[in-house]
């Protein structure tokens, strides 16, 4: 508890380091702390104690009835007397502080706060600020202890209060609204040890997270809410972020153990893909998927596209190779080709021509890609797609598509639903690995084994939301996947890499991306993280 007092103040004072120079002033930083009953209220304590000595300005607010025992209590008992501590019904007097810090509830909260305890961020936000002050002191900044109270660390859901509790429909409304959830949305969260999966689902855990050393033994914890890199064993949680540290080694090491490229290797061994095209004026997606599928490692990528697209498809391409694809019998025929590692579908191909390739595809046995209309097309009746999928198969829906296949299990998303259960078992109906795309993208196998992988925070990229950027992840996907040997394929982690590095390649590229930017990216990401 000391260490993470201490942690949190470490944190408040290298995100805000110009409070520091006003610690000798004579209008010193203000802070307010809510101090739950547990020992996340302990934490609170002691971060009072600490901003106390430095000549801080501080006040707790608390419930006098549920004070806390322990270590939490003995923190509290420590208090300096500079330190003024009032009850929750004074959270509306007095001046708006530098910092409202959020001890209330963290780890383990699995209720919902009640309309008071909401009302302390609200009634502190809206006390009026000390005359005199710059007006960059005007702005309170939320820090959260462990986590912002209300969160699920173990889901990532806020738990908004029962609308069906008379006394809790007006406090329901106000949670609602987009005001009140950034009175509650942290500036700052830190937590301890390592992060849970509630830190890495939602930006409004904090839109900065510092991870503090508490002192716990080295290695992965135990604990079932942990989420960290695990062995991609049945029931697993990953986090997709490894590489840390030395970014060059860490990169080499990873996309080595996905591509096992061997430098002797010619195109074949190192795997031929191929990408299933629309007809005329429609083979756009199906090139950028290509393109990237190539880019990022495959030996060689075929495009196969009907005889009226290949003079259109001609002309626009040169290192992809090309093939008139006529029908399924066709293609269920090129399925002797052992040569042929893995397929894409989905990406400007028609509804009728996926309903039409899709079963020959699947029947071939072949790492397979499923994406846009190859899962849109079978809305009316998922089960059949379902019917001739096999393992080998991953399906990269967005949330509209996912909401087409698991209507069901997709009514959850967004109304404080588990986002990782939901993409769990809708991997193991589909009885395929499934990736649902967004700011945080999960993929999941049947057996449960799942990642997460953030693109919140500083790894946000809304520029990344551009027509076609989907089509060229499941070429990047694909082209992963065909460096495999058919023996030993990785769906997941082929996944994992290609989300990592399409993310990053939108941000190296920056601002003004479009999707057919991608693909031309990744030699130069590559080119940074290997050399």
């Amino acid at each position: 508890m000391a260490l993470a007092g201490a942690g949190v103040v470490a944190a408040m004072v290298k995100y805000w380091p110009q409070l520091i120079e006003l610690e000798e002033s004579a209008d010193p930083p203000s802070a307010v702390i809510l101090c739950g009953p547990g020992n996340n209220g302990g934490d609170g304590y002691v971060v009072a104690q600490h901003l106390a000595l430095r000549g801080w300005e501080v006040e707790i607010l608390r419930d006098p009835s549920k004070l806390p025992q322990g270590a939490a209590g003995t923190a509290m008992r420590s208090l300096p007397d500079t330190v003024t501590v009032q009850d929750f019904a004074m959270a509306a007097t007095g001046h708006r502080p530098d910092i409202l810090v959020d001890a209330l509830f963290g780890i383990g909260c699995t209720r919902p706060l009640s309309p008071e305890h909401l009302a302390l961020f609200t009634q502190t936000a809206a006390r009026p600020p000390r005359r005199g002050l710059a007006r960059w002191r005007h702005v309170m900044k939320l820090v959260a202890v462990d986590c912002p109270s209300g969160l699920d660390l173990d889901r990532g859901v806020f738990l908004a209060p029962d609308p069906v509790s008379p006394k809790d429909t007006d406090a329901f409304e106000q949670w609602s609204t987009a005001e009140s959830h950034r009175q509650i949305a942290a500036d700052l969260c830190v937590t301890f040890h390592q992060p849970k999966p509630g830190h890495v689902m939602s930006a409004i855990a904090g839109r900065r997270l510092e991870v503090v050393d508490i002192g716990l033994p080295d290695g992965p914890s135990q604990d079932a809410a942990s989420l960290i890199d695990r062995p991609k064993t049945a029931g697993a949680l990953r986090l997709v972020d490894p590489v840390r540290g030395n970014r060059t080694n860490t990169f080499r090491r990873w996309y080595q153990s996905i591509t096992r490229l061997d430098q002797a290797a010619h195109k074949y061994q190192r795997g031929h893909a191929m990408v299933l095209s629309g007809g005329l004026a429609q083979g756009g997606a199906a090139r950028m998927a290509a393109r990237a599928a190539l880019r990022i490692g495959a030996g060689a990528v075929t495009i196969a596209a009907p005889q009226s697209a290949i003079p259109e498809t001609a002309a626009q391409i040169n290192a992809l190779m090309l093939r008139a694809l006529p029908d399924s019998y066709t293609l269920r025929g090129w399925m002797a080709d052992e040569r042929l590692r893995a397929l894409c579908l989905g990406p400007g191909l028609g509804h009728k021509r996926a309903q039409e390739m899709v079963p020959a595809v699947l029947w071939g046995k072949r790492a397979t890609v499923l994406d846009a209309d190859a899962l849109s097309c079978f809305s009316e009746d998922p089960s059949v797609l379902f019917n001739h999928l096999h393992p080998n198969c991953i399906l990269t829906p967005h949330e509209g598509e996912f909401r087409t296949l698991f209507p069901d299990l997709a009514a959850g998303l967004g109304q404080g639903k588990d986002r990782i259960e939901i993409t769990r078992r809708a991997a193991e109906r589909a009885g395929a690995v499934v990736l649902l795309k967004g700011a945080v993208t999960v993929i999941a196998r049947p057996d449960g084994c799942a990642s997460v992988h953030p693109a919140i925070r500083e790894r946000a990229v809304p520029w990344l939301a551009t027509a076609g950027a989907g089509d060229v992840l499941a070429g990047m996907i694909t082209g992963l996947l065909a460096t495999q040997p058919p023996e030993a394929v990785d769906l997941l982690g082929a996944a994992e890499l290609a989300v990592w590095m399409h993310v990053e390649a939108a941000r190296q590229f920056g601002p003004g991306l479009i999707a057919e930017d991608l693909p031309d990216e990744l030699p130069a990401l590559m080119r940074s993280l290997f050399l």
